[in-house]
């Protein structure tokens, strides 16, 4: 509690609303404020006794508060004050307190000087982490434009393999791998520009990645792709390997759900259900074969994905195909309801 006093920086908070003198005096008044209220009300039970008392607790909050400035000015009035009003009405010899009201002046000024040490070092300390917390982020900045670039070199080298090859079989292979490296830098790309912070908003990410999608994968004409997501936030590591399974399955729906140029929608949507968070990405396309399905790259990555996501994947034909991510309710959170609700792209 005596931390967050300290580091409330009051030029900061207050610059342009007043002159930072008027702000001091500010908390200067509502030192004495305090220590007034707190004699009356000891006054209801022992009028007069320790005057000085209450002059220690309002000077170290108004040094905390407004600085030593603030400080000063709340021991003067206050010992002004005791002296003036408190001091007449304690039985004791008069003699003794020209003495005592300068022991309660030293005490205070003692108090006000190590109260300006404790603002300074405690400043001191936020300033410091404050200045690791700026590398720290220009590291972990370099980092991530490192691996863009990683990405960059990899998708160089397949494409200059594919372009090298005369089989057929090998240069889809390349290509189709190249395609998954720049899906994954795009969407790695993506979620490490938004705010940076443990938790994100998982609509706004999910509706770039459905209009990076568009852009990229969608044919000219024919087919669209819809996104709608409750107002959430989810940790940022599962919403990348979210991400990451949605694109997969986005771009196997637009691979094989319409076969010969036909035309059609794909859907994508998070929302609350009845045991937890769903993902569903769902076409009007021809839906799955029946029988046994091949295992191929794809399939086992959205599997990877998924497990790193920590959720299940259920796949069924329902007027096309749909694919269903449950994850539990601890997997993400709301935020303002009134938030309106996610737009198509």
């Amino acid at each position: 509690m005596v931390q967050r006093i300290v580091k409330w920086d009051i030029a900061s908070h207050f610059a342009g609303i007043a002159p930072g003198w008027l702000l001091k005096a500010g908390y200067c008044f509502l030192g004495v404020f305090f220590a007034v209220v707190l004699r009356s009300v000891a006054n209801r039970f022992a009028p007069g006794v320790a005057p000085y008392s209450f002059v220690y607790p309002a000077t170290l909050l108004a040094t905390l508060l407004g600085g030593w400035e603030a400080g000063v000015g709340t021991l003067v009035l206050l010992v002004f004050l005791t002296w003036r009003f408190v001091v007449p009405q304690a039985e004791i010899q008069m003699r003794y307190q020209g003495a005592a009201m300068l022991i309660a002046a030293i005490t205070g000024v003692l108090m006000i000087v190590v109260a300006e040490g404790f603002r300074a070092a405690v400043r001191n300390v936020v300033r410091e982490r404050n200045a690791k917390l700026a590398q720290r982020d220009l590291l972990f900045r370099e980092l991530q434009h490192r691996v863009g670039n990683d990405f960059a070199i990899v998708s160089s080298l397949l494409d200059l393999q594919c372009q090298r090859s005369e089989n057929p079989e090998t240069r889809n292979a390349l290509d189709s791998a190249r395609g998954r490296i720049g899906s994954i830098a795009r969407i790695h790309r993506q979620i490490y520009a938004l705010p940076d912070s443990a938790n994100i908003d998982l609509r706004q990410y999910l509706q770039e990645l459905s209009a990076n999608l568009s852009e990229a994968a969608l044919p000219p004409t024919g087919i669209s792709l819809q996104c709608e997501c409750d107002p959430v936030m989810m940790p940022r590591e599962r919403a990348l390997y979210l991400g990451l399974a949605a694109n997969e399955l986005i771009t196997n729906a637009i691979k094989h759900a319409f076969p010969g140029g036909k035309t059609g929608s794909i859907h994508l949507r998070f929302a609350r259900g009845a045991a937890g968070w769903q993902l569903s990405i769902s076409d009007n396309g021809v839906g799955t074969a029946a029988g046994p399905k091949k295992s191929g790259l794809g399939t086992g990555l959205i599997s990877q994905f998924v497990r790193q996501a920590e959720g299940k994947l259920r796949v069924e034909n329902k007027d096309g195909t749909l694919a269903v991510i449950d994850l539990p309710f601890s997997a993400a959170f709301g935020v303002d309801s009134q938030a309106a609700s996610g737009a198509g792209v």
